[in-house]
């Protein structure tokens, strides 16, 4: 108080100069006041000694207080020095652990540490701020005398009840928030007990920023009231920007690592992606070309970074390519297609390419790339897929009409057989009806071609040798063929059998032939056929979906002659489509090859280039082990009976005629068209028939479903099973099938009579 009026500091000097100032006072002014007012000499000598004792015991107070005052100031000045040394120390330390640690848990624990055990407050802890409904203050390190009072803590960061404390004040505020005595301050009523039972007396809050936005807060507690002064609260505010920013930098590195190794592991997936990617800039200049770049286009990469991308072949040889990327940098705007490219081999290949621009955050730059990924494989696959989905319509359309077409030339040939009978050796209608007949078995052969083509045709499958097959076929053809056309045979050692018709597979050979000599027509050339055992690998099956892996026999015709256009490749297996003039083909050929192949569990593929000559390959599943086949049944000689037979079909005429045929023959015959009605027939009297005749498509019940009734109630009945749709697919029978069932007999329409005789006289026999 004498300090501030004064205006002076508590010295030993200023204490003597005012004990002197005041002495002098009273020795020159205390007796003439004592004379003015004390006339008495005796008296006057006795005021004198008491005022001589006032004055001493006044000054000795005086004294006293001073030197008190004075004490009391360098006691102050000491304190306020010590926070001060302690605070320089626990900033000195801090800033220290600052640099050294890279880690941010860490760090924040050690700095809470040093706040405790160098600064000698009670409890320091950090806490950040979630940015949750709730808003809830995370404890997220601490030291210091704690007993469970942080896990009791609800602090929000939020303007509710448990926001208004320290740290949610901080928080929320940004600013330093400081409790000289918790007792006494109201915010802190919710967690006064807990603290006062710890200990706490005082508490300050220091906010922690990032760039925009305070992340958290430093908050200290200590054991005394008013523990911090304000020098000590500046040198916490520096130590608090300090550590957010030691925060803020360690955060950063850790992104920084995190996106270098994203990078890292980025530019290792473009070098091992099977997409080529190629970077240029807004001048055209090549910045990167990764490895399946290389491998799609053929380009070199050290002879491509650089230069610009106008130059490389998939530019040179490709005007679209070449503008699709001009069009990307002019507009800015990013564009997809299909192009076909030419690398500097003159190879072809299709690709599928993305062109966008991209622009890097670091700075204002566009770069451009080019993502590209070759389809021409996946190109290869549709081609084939459709040509194979084409053949299952066209295999179902045929197998349809077939179907249609052999009922009618079964009516056909049957009553034209009986009218052969009916009419003398000398009747002028005998050659007409002659003709008739022969028209309706050309038909029948036609029909077998199309079954063929539809993969309907009955097949015996068995072992055969390919090589010997090919070498019969050439023996025909080199007495047909002109002496212009060389033929070469190149056939591999130790062959596998496959499994197949012969009949069939040399009707393939044949055909594929004839169609590489007429390609070669009256020009010199070679018709090349080779032989050899191929292993198909997963790859190569995924390659041609139509192949399993395996063993194979590969068969490969290829011919020097004129080649063909992409338009009649597409075509060539269509029924009925051919390039030669009227008159010269049917255009079945192709198709009936190509059902045959399929139907042998194969695959057949072709290239072809004008001017160049074509290859047709042929690939045939190899059998490792052979079973032996069974016998043929011997063909007895064709006559009648006198048994009883039960015909059905749902076709009139063919029941019509079927009855008419069968009983010329001396049979008992009871026909019928609807199947329901024929088997009441059949389960009133099981005994009374002795061979059952049946279709195979009809409606209510099939023929396989008939058969399966009727061999319930009698399990010897012979029964023959007539189809006009060939053994195989869901709706008809194979012989294996037909025998499992029961039936005896499998009879393809349209039959001729011998042949129907003779299965009748075989089973009956």
């Amino acid at each position: 108080m004498i300090e501030k009026r004064l205006g002076l500091r508590l010295t030993p000097f200023t204490i003597a100069l005012a004990y002197t100032l005041l002495g002098g006072l009273w020795v020159f002014f205390s007796d003439d006041l004592l004379a003015a007012y004390l006339t008495d000499p005796v008296l006057f000598q006795r005021s004198k000694i008491i005022n001589a004792w006032v004055f001493i015991v006044l000054s000795s107070q005086l004294l006293y207080l001073l030197m008190r005052r004075r004490e009391g100031a360098i006691q102050r000045s000491q304190d306020s020095l010590s926070r001060a040394n302690r605070s320089l120390k626990v900033f000195s330390e801090c800033n220290k652990v600052i640099t050294w640690y890279t880690k941010e848990q860490e760090l924040l624990k050690v700095i809470c540490r040093i706040f405790v055990e160098v600064g000698g407050y009670r409890l320091a802890w950090v806490g950040f701020a979630r940015q949750t409904p709730e808003k809830i203050v995370e404890p997220v390190a601490h030291w210091g005398h704690d007993d469970g009072y942080l896990q009791s803590l609800q602090v929000t960061w939020d303007d509710s009840r448990n926001g208004q404390g320290p740290a949610g004040c901080a928080i929320r505020t940004g600013k330093t928030t400081v409790v000289q005595n918790i007792m006494t301050q109201p915010e802190f009523r919710p967690w006064r007990q807990e603290a006062l039972q710890n200990g706490y007396a005082s508490a300050i809050a220091l906010p922690l920023w990032n760039d925009h936005e305070v992340f958290g807060g430093l908050v200290i507690l200590a054991a005394e009231a008013e523990a911090f002064n304000q020098e000590e609260i500046k040198l916490l505010e520096e130590l608090s920007a300090d550590l957010s920013y030691a925060i803020n930098g360690i955060r950063f590195h850790a992104e920084q690592k995190v996106v270098k190794e994203e990078n890292r592991l980025l530019a290792a997936v473009i070098e091992q992606a099977s997409d080529g990617v190629l970077i240029f800039d807004a001048a055209g200049t090549t910045l990167y070309i990764n490895p399946a770049f290389e491998a799609i286009c053929g380009t070199i990469v050290s002879e491509a970074i650089g230069v610009s991308v106008y130059t490389l072949d998939s530019c040179k040889m490709n005007g679209n390519f070449k503008r699709a990327l001009e069009e990307t940098i002019r507009r800015g705007v990013g564009r997809s297609g299909r192009f076909v490219n030419q690398r500097a081999d003159g190879g072809r290949y299709e690709v599928d390419v993305h062109i966008a621009p991209v622009q890097r955050l670091s700075d204002a730059e566009i770069r451009y790339v080019a993502i590209m990924r070759e389809v021409t494989h996946e190109v290869q696959l549709e081609k084939q897929l459709r040509s194979a989905q084409k053949m299952e319509a066209i295999a179902t359309l045929s197998g349809g009409i077939a179907h249609d077409f052999n009922n009618i030339l079964a009516a056909i040939i049957t009553n034209t057989e009986m009218t052969l009978d009916d009419v003398g050796e000398d009747n002028p209608l005998r050659e007409h009806l002659q003709i008739v007949l022969k028209a309706g078995l050309r038909g029948k052969d036609l029909v077998k071609q199309i079954l063929t083509i539809s993969h309907q045709a009955d097949q015996e499958r068995q072992p055969v040798q390919v090589e010997k097959v090919v070498s019969e076929c050439l023996l025909l053809l080199r007495a047909s063929l002109p002496t212009t056309i060389e033929i070469r045979k190149v056939i591999a050692d130790n062959l596998g059998p496959v499994p197949a018709d012969p009949s069939q597979l040399h009707q393939v050979i044949l055909n594929l032939c004839t169609n590489a000599a007429d390609a070669m027509q009256d020009q010199e050339g070679i018709l090349e056929v080779r032989l050899a055992d191929i292993q198909i690998s997963p790859r190569e099956a995924r390659i041609n979906p139509l192949l399993h892996p395996g063993s194979y026999l590969k068969m490969s015709i290829k011919d020097t002659g004129c080649g063909m256009e992409k338009g009649v490749m597409e075509r060539i297996f269509d029924p009925f489509y051919t390039t030669k003039g009227r008159g010269k083909g049917t255009g079945l050929g192709l198709s009936v090859v190509h059902g045959i192949v399929k139907s042998h569990g194969g695959s057949l593929t072709v290239e072809s280039e004008v001017g160049k000559g074509s290859v047709f390959e042929v690939f045939l599943p190899r059998i490792v082990c052979v079973e032996p086949s069974l016998p043929l049944p011997v063909d007895l000689p064709a006559r009648g009976g006198k048994e009883r037979i039960l015909l059905v079909d749902d076709e009139e005429d063919l029941v019509f005629a079927g009855k008419k045929m069968l009983e010329r023959l001396g049979y008992d015959v009871v026909a019928g068209t609807d199947s329901t009605e024929m088997l009441k027939l059949f389960r009133a009297a099981p005994k009374s028939f002795d061979l059952v005749i049946t279709d195979q498509t009809m409606p209510h019940l099939t023929g396989e479903m008939l058969a399966r009734e009727m061999l319930a109630l009698r399990a010897d009945l012979p029964i023959i099973l007539c189809s006009g749709m060939g053994g195989s697919g869901p709706s008809r029978v194979s012989l294996e099938r037909a025998r499992a069932v029961g039936i005896r007999e499998l009879v393809s329409k349209p039959f001729e009579r011998e042949e129907m005789t003779r299965v009748i006289r075989r089973l009956l026999d």
